[in-house]
């Protein structure tokens, strides 16, 4: 009995390594927007990037790049034209000119149709500085890197904070507002137990509005709950529009903010 137990597990598990290509149908076309208008607090922020491609099958490898699109981001005075690199379907421009809280305007024109974007540009506040030290997880010592900073008082704020590291493969996201440290002093840590003497742990720390605070929040709370058994995701709705058709949306945010960056080695 035990031997047709071993042999129905075995027989279970080998049938997993069939692959089978389900025959997913295959939706319109639609533009992603990735505009994200990044100013490195302390640099002039004068030269911005804008990527714009499609969607694409699900089995399919190669993104599809939008090239010969119109691409303007417009303030109260000024116009700027980002120019495309060749046909890479990545805009630029080295004029723009940031200013915190003022308002600014997406427009892209392609294929016959104009999207429309509006967004604020939000200021962050200074690292003010690093604190390396050991938390015991489960009785393991693990390293906890505290990036500290002073929220501003008497303001609403909301940040975005992205760390990177040699120590691991992906990026980790994480979003706040300051509702219950308003003008206090506080931090963002990262802690993991693969952390070694040499590592460089790398913060970029946004200040973001609320809008694209709540976006990114939705995001991330989609590919937490992700798994076999997850329900299918519902689409993130951005804050971009089509002007022409108002059924055709397309993907992606338009946003603004100023970041401050701030790596650390591991000691």
């Amino acid at each position: 009995m035990r031997t047709l137990y071993y042999f129905i597990a075995l027989l279970a598990f080998t049938s997993c390594e069939d692959v089978i290509d389900l025959p997913l149908e295959e939706g319109p076309k639609r533009l992603v927007i990735d505009a994200n208008i990044n100013w490195e607090k302390g640099t002039l922020g004068n030269e911005q990037v804008i990527r714009l491609t499609e969607t694409v099958g699900f089995y399919e490898q190669d993104i599809p790049v939008v090239s010969n699109a119109i691409v303007t981001i417009s303030d109260s005075s000024k116009d700027y034209v980002f120019v495309e690199d060749g046909t890479t379907g990545i805009y630029r421009t080295t004029s723009f000119e940031p200013q915190i809280d003022e308002t600014y305007t997406l427009t892209i024109e392609y294929n016959g149709e104009t999207f429309n974007a509006t967004e604020s540009l939000k200021s962050v506040t200074d690292i003010t500085s690093v604190e390396q030290s050991f938390q015991n997880i489960f009785g393991e010592e693990v390293i906890r890197v505290d990036f500290n900073y002073t929220d501003p008082a008497d303001e609403e704020n909301y940040y975005v904070s992205v760390f990177s590291s040699d120590a691991y493969l992906l990026n980790f996201t994480r979003t706040w507002s300051d509702e219950f440290i308003d003008g206090n002093d506080d931090s963002v840590f990262e802690i993991d137990e693969n952390f070694e003497p040499g590592n460089t742990l790398t913060l970029r720390f946004f200040g973001v509005s609320e809008q694209y605070h709540n976006y990114t929040e939705l995001l991330l709370q989609q590919i937490e709950s992700g798994g076999p058994f997850a329900t299918p995701p519902a689409a993130v709705k951005g804050n971009c529009i089509n002007l022409t058709n108002p059924d055709s949306k397309p993907l992606g945010y338009f946003r603004l903010s100023e970041v401050v960056t701030t790596p650390y080695v591991i000691q």
